[in-house]
């Protein structure tokens, strides 16, 4: 096989480029991370999960502002620089108040797994010191349960396309594998063990030799990563259904390793993907995580949206608009409704019966019309080569969907303060 050599690493330049230029655009942005650690940034190859933090008091509309702006640093870019199409995949996809970030009721534990860049030295610290001091619940637990569930079971072929990579694509079929597919749960699986979240994924794979059987997979891992991929041997069949194989089996063993370490579910050796999510899906949780679990990706959905829909002849955008409009209706309509519901007027409603009762009261009519609109206009099926224009339509009536989200984030704030002070 012929193999691009690795290129020089860009990260160090791009995130002080990608964060000068959104701090210029956004005076209330204090620093900006990105998941995992700097040494899982692979070149070539990875994208950059983004977190931006913001001072607190930023109201709803100036989300909505940032959001474009941040949107059009994006798109700027991608157009000046194309060797960035694979690390400007997306907008930064949580983007929160540093109140936020330090409320323990807020508390996410993928924020565990950051790692802070460039801002401000005193909000950094301030949120380092609070998850240096948080400690490990059943919060924690059942996260890293329902990571593990995900991608426990067999390698799917085809569910992760080679996507804006450029002349890295002939590696990506261990990149895939390897750091999307087998790392997130083999790191979830070492959180679970150590009772801490684990930021880095090279980092959780050397802890993870220490922890389960069969090193010499974890070898040959990082043997590969440290070569960039430039292990033609791996990639040949039948040995690439080989690997596949000796992943899923791996995980098999440390599901059973897991039994010892975990208190939300019973762990039986004999458990089947299936079985693990019908048990991670019966374990009750608190409906206040459920509601913020899925809108807290919601701020800058419009501007992520806003860059699909601009046409640069070297990004390809048709696969990631079909994977967001998948999910943001579940994420920002269904989901919150219905949750909001429960916590609200104790009852287990549809997303219409809720919002129903609250149109024309805590939220304006012709809101709700818009944010009905929304969801109708996002669930629709996409045809072929008409994505960027969904993007765009979809992307024009969003305010109304920030609106209603953050409107119910405080109603259920103030709704949890009251409670509290009884």
């Amino acid at each position: 096989m012929n193999f691009e050599p690795r290129p020089e690493n860009p990260f160090p330049k791009y995130i002080e480029t990608y964060f000068t230029r959104c701090q210029a655009v956004c005076p209330k942005l204090r620093a900006i991370a990105g998941k995992w650690t700097f040494e899982d940034l692979i070149p070539g190859l990875s994208d950059f999960d983004a977190r931006l933090i913001f001072a607190d008091g930023v109201t709803v509309d100036e989300w909505s502002s940032m959001s474009i702006a941040v949107g059009k640093v994006h798109t700027e870019l991608a157009k000046e620089v194309p060797g960035w199409a694979r690390i400007l995949e997306h907008l930064p996809g949580l983007n929160l108040a540093v109140g936020e970030l330090t409320n323990p009721r807020f508390f996410y534990p993928e924020f565990q797994q950051w790692s802070y860049y460039l801002g401000d030295d005193g909000t950094i610290e301030t949120i380092r010191g609070y998850l240096k001091e948080k400690p490990w619940t059943d919060r924690d637990e059942f996260f890293h349960l329902k990571k593990f569930s995900v991608y426990f079971g067999p390698y799917q072929r085809g569910i992760d396309p080679a996507v804006n990579i450029g002349p890295w694509e002939s590696k990506y079929p261990l990149h895939s594998r390897f750091m999307h597919y087998f790392c997130p749960p083999v790191q979830s699986a070492v959180s679970l063990v150590r009772r801490r979240g684990i930021a880095g994924k090279l980092d959780a794979l050397r802890q993870a030799r220490e922890i389960f059987p069969n090193p010499d997979v974890i070898d040959m891992i990082l043997e590969a990563v440290n070569r960039h991929y430039e292990a033609p041997e791996y990639y040949a069949e039948p040995r690439l259904t080989q690997i596949e194989r000796q992943l899923e089996a791996y995980l098999r063993d440390v599901y059973r390793v897991l039994a010892d370490h975990v208190t939300l579910i019973r762990i039986d050796p004999a458990d089947e993907p299936e079985d693990l999510k019908a048990k991670v899906a019966a374990v009750q949780t608190d409906p206040v995580q459920r509601f913020y679990e899925g809108v807290k990706f919601s701020r800058f959905m419009k501007g992520r949206l806003l860059f699909y829909a601009t046409p640069i002849a070297w990004f390809d955008t048709r696969w990631l608009i079909g994977i967001e409009l998948g999910r943001i209706v579940p994420n920002f309509y269904t989901q919150p409704l219905k949750t909001f519901g429960l916590i609200r007027y104790k009852e287990s409603l549809s997303p219409e019966q809720v919002l129903s009762r609250l149109e024309g009261r805590e939220l304006p009519a012709d809101i709700c019309a818009t944010y009905r609109q929304f969801a109708q206009l996002a669930a629709r099926p996409l045809e072929d080569g008409k994505e960027k224009q969904r993007a765009f339509e979809v992307a024009r009536i969003f305010d109304s969907v920030q609106i209603v989200i953050e409107a119910l984030g405080e109603l259920l704030y103030q709704e949890l303060e009251h409670r509290t002070s009884k």
